[in-house]
């Protein structure tokens, strides 16, 4: 009961600054509340991508005044998602930037919520933000149920079908049982015939032919 109140506690108190999505620290500090009571991230974190599950939700609530990741090379420091590589402490605004998470991924690991605003022009490698809770919202293929069963005309229809095709295997194995016999027999008259000698008859006269011992 304690675990359920303490969990209702920390939703009411984080559904004020998420709702108001305001560039600040508290609204940084609400979304790394939920996503933490969500189960997204675990408490320490201990990489990049859980500091970007912070700040790419802060970017995606704060989209509509203008809010943008900021993606960097390979080679830099951050977060890789989807195979683009990412801030994990940074957005970026048409009016400048800001550093949302003080010792944000190793080693400190501590990805304090923060507001560190710096003025300027539109960043470099500046992109949309990502609804993260969609992307990762898991793809569920319903269980296989048992086949429905045939209606009993086609089952009738199938088994009738069935008696068919082997009352014709059977017909056709017999036939060829038979070739198979004759051909014994005739092969049984060659081999009589050739121990008995060819007869016939040469310029009228008879004459029998003996295989040689």
């Amino acid at each position: 009961m304690n675990s359920r109140i303490l969990t209702l506690a920390v939703l009411l108190l984080t559904a004020a600054p998420l709702a108001a999505q305001d560039r600040s620290k508290a609204y940084v500090a609400a979304v790394k509340a939920d996503v933490i009571a969500r189960g997204i991230i675990p408490t320490p974190q201990t990489d990049n991508c859980h500091a970007f599950q912070i700040v790419a939700r802060v970017a995606w609530g704060l989209r509509a005044q203008g809010a943008k990741l900021l993606t960097k090379s390979p080679a830099q420091n951050g977060c890789t998602w989807l195979g683009v590589r990412y801030s994990h402490d940074v957005i970026t605004f048409a009016d400048g930037w800001a550093d949302l998470l003080r010792s944000a991924g190793p080693p400190a690991n501590v990805n304090e919520p923060d507001w560190q605003w710096t003025a300027s022009g539109p960043s470099a490698g500046a992109v949309a933000p990502i609804d993260l809770d969609a992307a990762a919202a898991p793809v569920l293929t319903p269980p296989l149920g048992d086949p429905p069963p045939l209606p009993p005309q086609i089952l009738t229809e199938l088994i009738a079908k069935l008696f068919m095709e082997v009352q014709q295997l059977r017909l056709n194995s017999e036939a060829l049982m038979d070739a198979l016999a004759k051909v014994r027999a005739e092969q049984s008259d060659s081999r009589i015939a050739h121990a008995h000698g060819l007869q016939g008859s040469l310029f009228g006269y008879p004459v029998l032919l003996k295989p040689v011992p």
